[in-house]
C-alpha cells in the first residue's frame, strides 16, 4: 500500500506521517517513510535549486524530479511494496502536479510523465492558508526559493484543484494535530479495509 502525504511546507505533514506510522505499526503493519526529493545525485540538484545555488527552468526542475523519482521507485518504493510494506511518502509526484503547475506546466502533462511510478492508494493533502504556513516555516528555518507567498498561493490552488482525482482527499490543516489525525486515520482505514 502506498500513501502519499502532500501540502505546502508548514502544513504539518511530517507530524501526521509520524502519527500514521505509529498507528499502522500498532496494527501490525510494516511501514517505511520515504521523502522526496531524495539525497541521490538528481535529488541533490533539486536541493541546490531550492537553496538558490543553481538556477533551473520549470521544465528542467520537472526533469530532475523525474530522474530522481525513477531511481527512488526502482531502488526503494517498488521493492518495499513488493515485500508488503506500507510505504508512506512525504511528497511524491503529486507535489510536481502542484509546484510545477504553479510554475506554468500542465497537470496532465506532468501526470503522463509519471507512468513509471506506482499510483498511490490514497493522497492526503493538508491544506493551510499560505500566511499561516509561512509563519510556521519562518519559525523553524530560512525559507527556500519556492516559499514566496505569491508562488505558494498558486501551489495551494493547484493542490486544491487535484480534488477531482478520486484518491485525493483534502484535509483542513488549521486544526490541532490530533484532530487532523482522526480524519487521516478514518480515511486510511477505509482504504485498508476497502
Amino acid at each position: 500500500m502506498l500513501i502519499d502525504l502532500e501540502g505546502i511546507d508548514g502544513c504539518g505533514k511530517s507530524t501526521q506521517i509520524k502519527l500514521l506510522q505509529k498507528k499502522l505499526e500498532e496494527k501490525g503493519e510494516k511501514t517505511l517513510i520515504l521523502k522526496e526529493p531524495t539525497n541521490k545525485p538528481h535529488g541533490q540538484k533539486l536541493w541546490d535549486v531550492l537553496k538558490g545555488k543553481i538556477k533551473a527552468t520549470n521544465e528542467e526542475i520537472l526533469d530532475f524530479f523525474i530522474l530522481d523519482r525513477k531511481q527512488h521507485v526502482k531502488e526503494k518504493i517498488k521493492p518495499a511494496l513488493e515485500q508488503g510494506t506500507v510505504v508512506l511518502m512525504d511528497r511524491y509526484y503529486y507535489s510536481s502536479m502542484a509546484y510545477q503547475v504553479a510554475g506554468g506546466l500542465d497537470v496532465d502533462y506532468i501526470r503522463n510523465k509519471h507512468d513509471f511510478a506506482p499510483t498511490p492508494n490514497i493522497v492526503l493533502v493538508f491544506d493551510l492558508p499560505v500566511k499561516t504556513a509561512l509563519e510556521r516555516v519562518h519559525g523553524h528555518r530560512e525559507a527556500d526559493e519556492f516559499e514566496k507567498e505569491e508562488h505558494l498561493e498558486k501551489v495551494r490552488a493547484a493542490y486544491l484543484n487535484l480534488n477531482d482525482d478520486p484518491i485525493v482527499k483534502i484535509l483542513d490543516a488549521t486544526r490541532k494535530p490530533e484532530e487532523i489525525f482522526q480524519d487521516v486515520w478514518m480515511l486510511v482505514s477505509e482504504v485498508i479495509d476497502g
